[in-house]
């Protein structure tokens, strides 16, 4: 785990820059596939003014990520290359307060002195892939399609509820 002081990150607007194994992710390795936790993510992230005085930063992410495709079932990479801006409050109530029309194209974060870069990249990646990954031309095995339906049970003639009444009215 490596934690900075992000407030200074922002304030001194440095870049701080490394390689991640995706197999130090223990939540997204369970999303991985094979030796797609072996890959590596590169990351950059560079201190800036924010908006409004606020402090901020832009986290780079680039590498590729190997996750199974829904359609055919066999592993798909899905690549990375993507800056984020982000903005530190101090406090949970501060990040709360502040209008969701303030946000604009920032992610909110609350930041600390001891900020888990590590968490923070993985939770970026997670968020980045796709929630039905798939090949660009892949079709569906339709092998591997199979209806579990059951035949239709025999439909079994039930009465009427109103015949009765309709035979007492002819009796009567």
């Amino acid at each position: 785990m490596k934690t900075i002081d992000i407030f200074e990150l922002s304030r001194s607007r440095k870049t701080i820059s490394g390689d991640l194994c995706l197999a130090d992710f223990p939540q997204l390795a369970t999303l991985l596939e094979g030796d797609g936790r072996d890959a590596r993510i590169h990351y950059e992230a560079t201190g800036t003014a924010g908006r409004d005085g606020k402090p901020g930063a832009d986290l780079t992410l680039s590498g590729v990520m190997k996750t199974r495709c829904v359609l055919c079932g066999e592993p798909c990479e899905v690549t990375i290359d993507k800056t984020v801006p982000f903005l530190f409050t101090k406090t949970e109530q501060e990040a709360d307060a502040m209008d969701i029309a303030e946000d604009g194209e920032y992610e909110v974060v609350v930041g600390s002195k001891k900020f888990d870069v590590h968490f923070w990249v993985e939770e970026e990646l997670m968020l980045s892939l796709p929630p039905f990954p798939q090949h660009d031309d892949c079709e569906p095995d339709r092998s591997k399609l199979s209806s579990h339906e059951e035949p239709e049970a025999a439909v079994t003639k039930r009465e009427n509820p109103f015949a009765v009444l309709a035979s007492l009215k002819k009796s009567g």
